[in-house]
């Protein structure tokens, strides 16, 4: 069938194979997922046992065990964002240096193997590993399920963020791998980028704070406030723990999975804008598919 091609092509990647091997020949898999899992039940725990005690009930009534299913949903989402982004491009970071470093790079380049099957398949092996710790961490959410709040359309798009932010936060370590010939400053630079994309919060804040202060009175202020209010918008969209959670909000107050249609940040009147998870899938999909193009190209640029 034509679905398993793709899937094909990459398990007849040898470079999949050798490093799915090795990597789970080792202690170091079962070690990061057992702590990835500890992380996510330890606090899933105390959210529970936080919610049971401000209560103050034996039995919960119907909203009550939807707003802790919510709470344990959302914060299984937030914090597997949160570990991906820095899980994801110590996994890649050292993909190509480490090759230039054990002196097998040449090696590599002397053989049939492709630029192309190279970087995909260094590329593929660590978005397998991550697609395991995803799916590892399915059951905690299901706690969610047993007690309600949470539909399909949350765990389809909760799922396919965090698919996007483990292939992208992947494709950036590898990028630096291959424009770099030493894993330290390849490992420095992806995280100084995850870094950057959180500072940007504080860049959201200052907006969301001027575009409030802002006064509607004339035409050309309104003007500036909605496209302010855009900027604001698209800053969030990129960030991938905002995104998740603006992408709740306006699940929970409007019902709306698309788009939003509410004022926002006191807005005068309404605006309508897509919901943060569809931008934030957009924008990293291209930036992914663009960073694999470019790692091809300086892997297969000869060395000077």
């Amino acid at each position: 069938m034509n679905w398993q091609k793709p899937f094909q092509q990459l398990m007849d990647n040898p470079v999949v194979m050798k490093e799915l091997r090795g990597r789970m020949r080792g202690r170091q898999a079962f070690v990061l997922l057992t702590v990835y899992l500890g992380l996510i039940a330890f606090f899933i725990i105390m959210i529970y046992n936080f919610l049971y005690g401000i209560t103050n009930t034996v039995t919960w009534d119907p909203s009550t065990r939807q707003a802790a299913g919510k709470a344990i949903f959302g914060t299984v989402v937030l914090l597997e964002l949160f570990l991906l982004s820095f899980i994801a491009p110590g996994l890649t970071a050292g993909a190509i240096t480490a090759e230039r470093e054990r002196q097998t790079f040449d090696l590599l380049r002397t053989t049939l193997l492709s630029a192309r099957s190279l970087v995909l398949g260094k590329l593929g092996s660590a978005v397998t590993y991550l697609f395991l710790l995803i799916l590892a961490a399915l059951p905690v959410q299901s706690l969610a399920f047993l007690l309600g709040g949470v539909g399909l359309g949350e765990l389809v798009v909760s799922s396919l963020m965090l698919v996007v932010t483990a292939l992208f936060y992947c494709t950036l370590g590898i990028f630096f791998s291959s424009i770099m010939k030493r894993t330290l400053p390849a490992t420095v630079s992806s995280y100084a980028m995850i870094l950057l994309s959180f500072l940007i919060l504080v860049v959201i804040f200052f907006m969301i704070a001027y575009i409030e202060s802002v006064s509607y009175n004339s035409f050309g202020v309104q003007a500036v406030q909605d496209v302010l209010t855009a900027a604001a918008w698209f800053l969030i969209s990129t960030n991938p723990l905002m995104a998740a959670v603006m992408t709740e909000v306006i699940l929970v107050d409007q019902q709306s999975l698309f788009y939003t249609t509410s004022p926002l940040f006191g807005g005068a009147g309404p605006i309508y804008l897509p919901s943060p998870w569809i931008v934030y899938t957009i924008l990293y999909t291209g930036l992914t598919f663009i960073l694999i193009l470019l790692s091809i190209y300086y892997v297969n640029k000869p060395d000077r």
